[in-house]
């Protein structure tokens, strides 16, 4: 009996997760590839496999089929590792072959309940078929433990999975020029593969399909795959948390009971129509108002009620819905992505020399893992995803740095212990990179989302003089450019001061212009160098102009000496350019309702 060492990655992650229009897309997309793990590891658990990668303390209950996604579930991350005694290769072969059938069968059950929640929409069933053995790609690898030992054969085994991966399986999609698929639209979220809805543009129209296309969000000319049908009607839809609804928080929990209460009669029949959904998940924290509240914001509910395939009835809905905002100021129209990894994790594995060191390292992972939905929720937040390391969420505006600094301390904190007993010093341990991606609630989820990954790159500083340990914002408005801004997390004096910021804005003592105004004077004069760190004289004097001439949203007089002093004493430590970033950045953190943006939203 030989002891192997043994990994198997699963994917595709681009049209598994990447692949999404609507964030529900994104949301179950993460929780299809997560259920597919786990039903891999669930079957080299029972294979008698020591597991390695995930290594979850019961693995019978945790590694168990969900149905829906759970409030405080981590996710099991789409790589796994384990340990396996077996003869020969060709039994190690025959394990992972049976997980790999595990984790697509899983899939297909996902999949095919998803199909049957659409009732007699028809549909293309060869191409569903044939697209049903074609959505997971496996790669697997094992090496011998050998008298080399486990550091040894750990090294091998991620050389050996990544020369796997560069030799992938291409099946060709139609073998013939008119073969399976020929001739058929491509799926919008997936362009590589063909729609599976068997219906004309003009059939779409009729009565006994409207339900269910309407289930499936599609609008206009949208296509959906097998698998897209999968990411809208997988699991429990008003689990998933429109992006919307995070935007509109803030301002829903603001509101009068009388004024909620409202808004909540006349939403619920439009969720009945099909014309919104339900917000039910996160443990029920918006219960306040649970539904999607993307028409709370007027130029959705305009475009709902100018569009064409809108009957009578459902236009009394909208209507109603219009009559029970009158009065009420908007929400503010954007949230945040938070997206998020941890740093010198590749280090820290590296000084595992045995199995049981990887676990203790895998336990530590799993147990952030966990609390990290609960964390978020703190927050009013919602995590999409949260597995090994990585953290993908949606926030609100006014609490996301905050929501970001406790998920870094967490982290820090969960890997600390197995760091040490690893003898890793304490200034190479393990830390957390966040980025938050601020966006319009009408992006593209696309462009929403690398505006998150830019977010996150940018924490990790690669090429930076201080790397990785960093928070860093990318805020996108929809009437100006991108605007970048890092800081690290042994900073606290620029964490606060932003928080400072945004306390400043939200109680009425800082004027909103001035980040901008601060920006106009740092691109007028860059022209002034001085030696030094200190800014140049003529900066601190037209600051020192502005401060003065500056007034307290609304005009109500001068600006506290408090405040001067704040923008002053961080200008001098950042400069002009970078102190009206962070101005202008605790603005939009700092707002609420579309009048406290004005005119810059």
């Amino acid at each position: 009996m030989n002891t192997y060492l043994v990994t198997l990655s699963l994917g595709p992650v681009q049209s598994l997760i990447e692949a999404a229009r609507r964030t529900r897309d994104l949301w179950c997309g993460s929780w299809l590839l997560a259920e597919a793990s786990k039903a891999a590891a669930r079957s080299l658990h029972k294979g008698k496999a020591k597991l390695i990668f995930p290594c979850p303390d019961m693995p019978d209950e945790e590694l168990a089929p969900s149905d829906k996604p759970k409030d405080d579930d981590a996710n099991i991350a789409n790589i796994l590792r384990a340990e396996v005694d077996a003869e020969n290769g060709a039994a190690v072969r025959s394990l992972l072959d049976g997980a790999k059938q595990a984790a697509a069968d899983r899939l297909a059950v996902l999949c095919n309940q998803a199909k049957n929640k659409l009732g007699s929409l028809p549909f293309h069933e060869n191409i569903w078929q044939a697209q049903m053995n074609d959505i997971l790609e496996s790669f697997a690898a094992w090496e011998e433990i050998d008298e080399g030992g486990y550091a040894v054969a750990a090294n091998r085994l991620g050389g050996l999975l990544a020369a796997r991966k560069a030799t992938r399986n291409f099946v060709p999609a139609a073998i013939e020029p008119n073969g399976l698929g020929f001739g058929i639209p491509k799926s919008s979220l997936d362009g590589a593969r063909e729609s599976v809805i068997h219906l004309s543009r003009k059939d779409r129209e009729q009565g006994q399909h409207k339900s269910a296309l309407r289930k499936l969000g599609m609008n206009g000319g949208e296509e959906l795959d097998a698998l897209g049908i999968a990411k809208r009607m997988a699991g429990n839809i008003d689990q998933f948390t429109a992006y919307s609804r995070i935007a509109a928080d803030p301002w829903i929990e603001t509101l009068e009971p009388e004024q909620r209460d409202r808004i909540k009669v006349a939403y619920a029949p439009l969720v009945e129509s099909g014309l919104a959904t339900g917000a039910k998940g996160n443990a029920g924290i918006y219960a306040n108002l649970p539904y999607d509240a993307q028409l709370v914001f007027g130029f959705r509910l305009d475009n709902a009620l100018a569009a064409k395939d809108i009957d009578a009835t459902d236009r009394e809905k909208l209507k109603g819905l219009r009559t029970a905002l009158t009065g009420l100021d908007e929400p503010v129209p954007y949230a945040v992505i938070l997206k998020a990894d941890g740093d010198r994790m590749g280090e820290l594995l590296d000084k595992a020399t045995n199995a049981n060191q990887s676990r203790a390292i895998s336990k530590a992972l799993h147990g952030f893992a966990k609390s990290v939905r609960g964390i978020v929720r703190v927050y009013r937040g919602h995590a999409i995803y949260a597995g090994g390391d990585d953290v993908l969420a949606l926030l609100p505006l006014e609490n996301a740095v905050a929501c970001a600094q406790k998920l870094a301390e967490t982290f820090k904190a969960a890997l600390n212990e197995v760091a040490a007993e690893l003898g890793v010093p304490e200034t190479n341990r393990p830390t957390f990179s966040v980025g938050l991606g601020i966006g319009h609630v009408v992006e593209p989820l696309g462009k929403l989302r690398a505006r998150a990954d830019a977010a996150e790159k940018l924490a990790k500083g690669d090429g930076a003089v201080r790397p990785r340990n960093a928070l860093a914002i990318q805020l996108g408005v929809r009437s100006g450019a991108e605007m970048p801004w890092r800081c690290r997390w042994d900073d606290p004096v620029g964490i606060q001061t932003l928080q400072d910021f945004v306390s400043a804005y939200r109680t009425n003592m800082c004027p909103s212009r001035l980040g901008y105004d601060l920006r106009a004077i740092a691109l007028r004069l860059d022209w002034a160098k001085e030696g030094g760190t200190k800014p140049p004289s003529i900066h601190a004097a037209e600051l020192a102009r502005t401060l003065d001439r500056a007034r307290q949203r609304g005009g109500e007089g001068e600006l506290r000496k408090e405040m001067k002093a704040l923008v002053t004493q961080r200008a001098e430590q950042v400069g002009l350019s970078q102190l009206a970033d962070e101005l202008i950045i605790a603005r939009w953190l700092s707002a609420r309702t579309q009048t406290d943006l004005g005119v810059l939203g």
